[in-house]
């Protein structure tokens, strides 16, 4: 955890030193603005100061009652005090409040759902990286590709274009590229032109493109003003299986023709 190096006043949690896993939000006065727990404590008095020449964050007891702030292995910060009663640590709040605000929770291509056991699951066309690490409850390592997009193919003449599967009411990946667009079939042209562009979302005539692998998916409820429609880009074979068995029942008549061909054929020549 520190504060953020360009001079906001917030916490900022870095996951490694490019990537942020979570921001308290800014300081306002009593609390930071993504932790309003903070400004009704009764336990601890917290304060935040920032000028030219120093910034430091700090927090002292207002009563009796012993409480710690704490960081458990997730990456949650808890602030839990010590009831007498009951002799145990009691949580009075945590942030982020649910496992799915943890940044990358679920790996790349993995989506969360708070409302459902296991939180993580893999995009369709997609399974585990490694198994072994989801039986454990650590999801971090995200879902791979079960077949590579057709245009990874280094002979794309053969083969079915690359589709989309659509995920409805979803929180979007983080880091999008976005420009203005009329319609959805022209967003989605332009996700298929580079093969480096994973998924898309059309909003109001605004397209957004995302690059590499897909961070924070989240399943959200219909109620979700936030929700939106994720088109990710997917092999044919995975999207459209039909297709496949149409390919195979257009071979078999094939071959039951060329063998009828060839019966009648050799049958002609015993004849002669």
């Amino acid at each position: 955890m520190e504060l953020d190096p360009k001079g906001i006043s917030q916490l900022l949690i870095m996951q490694e030193p490019d990537t942020l896993y979570w921001t308290s939000g800014p300081w306002d006065g009593h609390s930071f603005s993504f932790v309003p727990e903070m400004g009704s404590n009764y336990i601890l008095n917290f304060s935040y100061t920032y000028n030219q020449e120093e910034t430091y964050f700090t927090y002292n007891r207002q009563c009796n009652s012993t409480s710690r702030l704490v960081m458990d292995l997730s990456g949650q910060i808890q602030q839990l005090y010590w009831l007498e009663s009951t002799q145990q640590w009691n949580l009075l709040w945590s942030e982020p409040r649910t496992q799915c605000e943890v940044y990358a929770f679920c790996g790349a291509f993995g989506c969360c759902n708070q409302q459902t056991l296991p939180f993580c699951s893999c995009i369709q066309g997609f399974e585990p990286r490694s198994s072994g690490h989801w039986e454990l409850s650590d999801y971090t390592a995200g879902c791979a590709r079960k077949t590579p997009l057709q245009c990874e193919n280094n002979n794309q003449t053969t083969g079915e274009p690359d589709e989309f599967v659509m995920l409805s009411n979803v929180q979007l990946p983080v880091n999008p590229i976005s420009f203005e667009s009329r319609i959805i079939e022209e967003c989605k042209s332009a996700c298929l032109s580079n093969c480096s562009r994973t998924g898309c979302a059309f909003n109001d005539y605004n397209c957004s493109i995302w690059i590499g692998d897909l961070i924070n998916l989240q399943h959200l409820t219909d109620d979700d003003h936030s929700a939106r429609d994720f088109y990710v880009k997917v092999a044919t074979p995975m999207q459209s299986p039909k297709r496949n068995k149409r390919k195979l029942w257009i071979i078999v008549v094939l071959a039951i023709s060329l063998t009828a061909i060839s019966s009648a054929a050799f049958i002609w020549w015993m004849w002669v």
